[in-house]
């Protein structure tokens, strides 16, 4: 049922209209502010759930070589005592300087800095390749196994194998101890 009365709303006060002409000007910039923090908000979202993922994955390569390799038949073991040394770090990269992606031994570290659960290391041309490498750098124990060599390592000094540029730079150059404590045949 219908009274025949239209209900039409109020005409707004002087008061809001004004208020209207002063604020709509500026809801456009408002907005487009807005829309430029949400996206600024989605980008670096991205970015986490991407620095997430690369966490992730070197949580588990850490748990991977937190793993102590067993010692198989093919392994001799003598330790020798430990000694002070140079410990600097390379990556895999072909870009001339760098010593490129594969080892002597034939190892591509570009897509693996483990060798049967050993961390590569590149050593003295006096190391036997296969040598399992105790390292402990301010703190930090490293199992590696001599996968490589280069022309400036000498006696004294190990190069680490790292995935990428920024954890060499990072781990940089640091003095240390290591020992022999076996070798894979």
């Amino acid at each position: 049922m219908s009274t025949g009365l239209a209900l039409t709303p109020p005409a707004p006060t002087i008061e809001a209209q004004q208020l209207v002409e002063q604020v709509a000007p500026h809801a456009y910039v408002w907005r487009a502010e807005s829309e430029q923090k949400q996206a600024q908000i989605d980008a670096l979202e991205r970015k986490l759930k991407q620095k997430d993922a690369e966490l992730a994955q070197l949580k588990r390569v850490e748990e991977s070589a937190a793993q102590t390799p067993k010692a198989s038949a093919s392994t001799t073991t003598a330790t020798s005592g430990w000694q002070t040394g140079e410990f600097t770090a390379y990556w895999g990269i072909d870009d001339g300087m760098n010593g490129g992606v594969i080892t002597a031994k034939g190892d591509d570290i570009s897509k693996s800095i483990y060798y049967k659960g050993y961390r590569i290391v590149a050593a003295s041309k006096n190391v036997p390749f296969n040598s399992i490498i105790e390292i402990n750098v301010n703190g930090q124990m490293i199992k590696g196994i001599k996968r490589d060599t280069g022309n400036a390592i000498t006696d004294g000094k190990i190069d680490i194998t790292f995935t990428n540029g920024a954890e060499c730079k990072t781990f940089g150059r640091q003095h240390g101890k290591y020992r022999i404590i076996g070798r894979l045949e």
